[in-house]
């Protein structure tokens, strides 16, 4: 089990913290009863507290105590500020952030859709949304050990980045370039980045003190992975048509919520030397992604990097300076 897992303390305050979004359904439930079962405190940040609660109520009794909620709304960069400054001042104040686990998302809403700031829904909320989230949460998360896990998909197979473009912006905005919105072209090009923030965000980890100080880069131990949980009938589908559901499960669906979850444990709660960092998993062990996602040269999740954080800063939002913010 990882370092930071201890099944026989019985200080609640000294559990150790794990963060999880998209808690309060689908693949959300399972992960957060199995991280409570790992003696650990879960901070479950969903946009609907009542079915956050019924999240919570699900679960063993025995379990409940382990768990709070957070509100959070990753389509509104608003909400994804208050929201870390909460957390940093409850969880982050006495202790450090063990897990974040970026498990929430939208999927292939036919309609193109806006975030609050004006983002593409799928690539603001799955992708900026995260990314956001992360970084403010950066500086409390355990140096020695610790793991921010995204999860993306198979889907970044048919995604694209397009730089001039990312937001899929109509002609008439800003925008020098068009592009028609896809639902499934939008997702796929959300969960390449996902993929690729992953990638990016333990590049940035590894080159802490590359130049100056060796000391300090020796001394951060934050793995960084993302993960494929499985094609499960949740209701990340709620897009599609309702007569599609029983199909979907039936023929496209390859295994059932609990087993989705699996991967999400296991990337929350295996001992860290499973993992060099940037590694995508599927069925609980490293795979290959598609080409995009390999991005074996390091430019595609750098120029991703860039233009993420130049975004949220042109909305009018700050990031601490430093990828540890110290």
């Amino acid at each position: 089990l990882a370092s930071y897992i201890n099944l026989n303390n019985d200080d609640a305050e000294a559990r150790p913290v794990a963060v999880v979004t998209g808690g309060s359904s689908g693949i959300g439930i399972p992960t957060i009863e199995a991280l409570a079962l790992a003696n650990m405190r879960v901070v479950l940040c969903a946009r609907n507290l009542d079915a956050a609660k019924e999240a919570v109520n699900s679960l063993p009794p025995s379990l409940r105590g382990n768990i709070r909620i957070q509100k959070l709304d990753l389509s509104d960069m608003s909400s994804i500020q208050s929201a870390a400054e909460e957390i940093l001042s409850t969880e982050g104040a006495s202790n450090e952030i063990d897990v974040l686990l970026n498990n929430a998302g939208v999927m292939a809403p036919p309609n193109r859709e806006v975030t609050a700031q004006g983002l593409e829904l799928q690539f603001g909320t799955n992708h900026v949304g995260h990314h956001m989230l992360t970084r403010l949460l950066l500086p409390r998360i355990n140096t020695k050990g610790g793991r921010i896990v995204t999860v993306a998909s198979t889907a970044h197979a048919f995604g694209q980045l397009d730089f001039q473009n990312l937001n899929y912006d109509p002609p008439s905005s800003s925008s020098s370039v068009e592009r028609q919105y896809g639902a499934w072209g939008a997702y796929g090009q959300s969960k390449l980045a996902n993929i690729l923030f992953s990638k990016g965000l333990s590049d940035e980890l590894n080159n802490i003190g590359a130049d100056d100080n060796q000391d300090e880069a020796a001394a951060v131990d934050i793995k960084c992975v993302s993960l494929h949980p499985g094609v499960i009938g949740t209701n990340l589908w709620r897009f599609t048509p309702k007569w599609t559901k029983p199909f979907l499960n039936a023929i496209v669906a390859d295994r059932n919520i609990e087993q989705g979850a699996a991967t999400n444990a296991y990337c929350c709660l295996v001992d860290g030397g499973a993992f060099e960092g940037g590694e995508y998993l599927m069925n609980c062990a490293i795979a290959e992604p598609k080409e995009f996602g390999k991005d074996n040269l390091g430019t595609l999740r750098k120029k991703l990097w860039v233009a993420t954080e130049r975004l949220i800063e042109e909305k009018g939002f700050e990031l601490p300076k430093t990828i540890l913010g110290k």
